[in-house]
């Protein structure tokens, strides 16, 4: 009954909220009491270096160390070895003969199915041996702390699975919250060094260049990193296995003649090396590699765990690659449509300039012969009323006149404009067109009181150009900018050398431009002046058009406008008509 008693507490405190260790105490004061043992010690065993432990005693027991059951031979060794119980009395477990029998020594596998996970080790000052009664229930104590050992090292080993789970779900996580390539590289390099507490993570992907694979570093958890940025990938000694799927373990790169940057694994004070393949859809992209700040044996769970992240991590590069792709992709396609759209919108509108250009001939010829007949009736009528001495008929038809001319000017631009002359390029001093110009319009502004500023840049080289179309482009904004400044405004005239272009910049503090009215200026035939025919910026951006130029124009309505005009520097026609900025 008092056996039974026993039995049931160390079976109550195992279905307890009890800590194995709790339990595994009250056995032994189980065992020493029901013993009467001067002392007793539970040896645990490791399996993965064949030692046994000393974990808790009670009493008085020998010294206390661990054994090897490789390199000792005892009684301990024999029952952890064979699972079966001993005992002997003082001398026997030494081959000694018996010199008296005081001292009883009992040894009790801990056996939880087939595996041996210990032993329970008793000293008893007694001259007979343990009855086969007391033997039974000590087994049956050892069958039970077996179980409690065996319960606690499966809890581990769920717990140990469970904490896995969780840190792989969070990095799964963390990897899935973005799809930016490089955000997803230093995602995994930085938590991969943090997991596994290493001095340096990298990851090397596989490339292709010139119809030659290399290996490079494309992320790395610090800014400097063990070993060149790119290898030709048959001469990476580390990567070439990896790639083929195995996983590489180095115990001291520092001394290891496989690898090649010994010296630069010294001075950066690291240690041991592993190595997982990044495997994604059965394919191997590269490798992730870890270094440690001291010796390191990376067990069976931390390489599993690095496989895992290692697969994760494929997928999520892989993943990013693809939507970086894709990103591309339309990005592509979105200024492909926007070409495509500026294409269109402009053939529309060089085919209604075509359209309005012809017709616009056509018109312009109709009349001006009228015109020129109206003009030289008017200058008859004029004659003969200077000899009759009408002044009123000299004032009329001076009007006809001037509106007739007026007239024949407008003629004159739309048929400039409609013709669309071919340029006849060759090579000119811009500066001296610009000179040119500025001396034709002088007098003009002068007359207005406007103060004309030239500001030309000395190192223009020669360029091809059109001379007569650059100086009917400068005519005419300088026209414009003349009419929109009042008396007393300035306007300055600015050449810069900038390397590849000729810049030409007009600047006025006149009147400005309505911003609902700037994007129309372009357009032929638009004009906010009482006289005028619209034609005159168009005109200028169709030569700055067949000069492979661009031109811009800013403006602030009552703060004044700045024309920027640059065309390139080029040293003949055909360089010019192949120019594509």
């Amino acid at each position: 009954m008092l056996q039974l008693q026993a039995l049931y507490r160390v079976t109550v405190a195992m279905t307890s909220t009890m800590k194995p260790t709790e339990i595994m105490r009250l056995v032994l004061d189980e065992v020493v009491r029901w013993t009467a043992a001067d002392g007793a010690v539970l040896y645990i065993l490791d399996s993965a270096t064949n030692v046994l432990e000393p974990k808790l005693w009670r009493g008085t027991t020998p010294s206390l160390e661990r054994i090897d059951l490789l390199e000792s031979d005892n009684l301990l060794v024999e029952v952890v070895r064979t699972g079966q119980l001993r005992q002997c009395h003082e001398g026997e477990s030494s081959g000694l003969e018996a010199r008296d029998k005081t001292s009883c020594r009992l040894s009790i596998p801990l056996v939880a199915g087939d595996e041996t996970l210990g032993a329970i080790d008793i000293f008893a000052r007694r001259q007979q041996s343990f009855d086969p009664d007391t033997r039974e229930f000590l087994s049956t104590l050892a069958s039970l702390a077996a179980q409690v050992l065996r319960n606690a090292v499966t809890h581990e080993e769920l717990e140990q699975h469970y904490r896995e789970i969780s840190l792989l779900y969070e990095i799964q996580q963390e990897m899935a919250s973005t799809l930016d390539y490089n955000s997803v590289l230093k995602l995994i390099v930085h938590r991969t060094k943090q997991i596994f507490d290493a001095a340096e993570c990298t990851i090397r992907l596989l490339e292709e260049r010139n119809g030659r694979l290399f290996i490079r570093v494309v992320a790395s958890s610090g800014e400097q990193f063990i070993g060149p940025e790119a290898v030709p990938f048959e001469e990476s000694h580390v990567d070439h296995p990896v790639i083929g799927g195995e996983m590489i373990y180095m115990e001291d790169v520092r001394v290891d003649p496989q690898f090649r940057w010994r010296d630069e694994a010294a001075r950066a004070g690291v240690v041991s090396m592993i190595c997982a393949p990044l495997v994604a859809r059965r394919r191997t992209i590269g490798t992730i590699r870890l270094y440690t700040a001291e010796r390191r044996e990376f067990d069976l769970s931390e390489r599993k765990i690095l496989l895992a992240i290692a697969g994760m991590a494929a997928q999520a590069i892989e993943n990013a690659r693809l939507y970086r792709q894709i990103e591309e992709q339309n990005r592509q396609l979105l200024e492909s449509y926007d070409a495509l759209r500026r294409t269109q919108k402009e053939l529309l509108r060089k085919e209604r300039l075509a359209a309005l250009g012809e017709m616009a001939a056509t018109v312009a010829h109709e009349i001006r012969n009228p015109l020129t007949s109206v003009r030289g009736f008017a200058q008859r009528i004029q004659r003969r009323a200077s000899v009759l001495g009408d002044p009123k008929v000299a004032e009329y038809t001076a009007i006809i006149m001037e509106e007739v001319d007026r007239l024949n000017k407008f003629i004159k631009d739309v048929l400039d404009f409609a013709r669309h002359a071919k340029p006849t390029f060759e090579l000119a001093n811009f500066n001296a067109i610009v000179a040119e110009v500025l001396t034709m319009v002088r007098d003009e502004f002068e007359r207005k009181e406007v103060t004309l500023v030239p500001d030309l840049d000395m190192d223009l080289p020669p360029t091809v150009c059109d001379r007569m179309q650059m100086r009917q482009m400068l005519l005419n904004l300088l026209q414009n900018a003349r009419s929109a400044v009042r008396r007393g405004g300035m306007v300055v005239v600015r050449t810069q050398n900038t390397g590849r272009y000729i810049r030409l910049r007009i600047i006025d503090n006149g009147h400005g431009i309505p911003r609902d009215v700037l994007p129309k200026i372009w357009s032929p035939f638009f004009t906010t002046k009482t006289h005028g025919t619209g034609l005159g910026l168009a005109l200028v951006q169709r030569i700055v058009d067949d000069h492979r130029g661009r031109i811009f124009i800013r403006s602030r309505e009552g703060c004044g406008t700045i024309v920027n005009v640059q065309f390139p520097f080029v040293q003949s026609e055909e360089e010019l008509l192949s120019w594509s900025g």
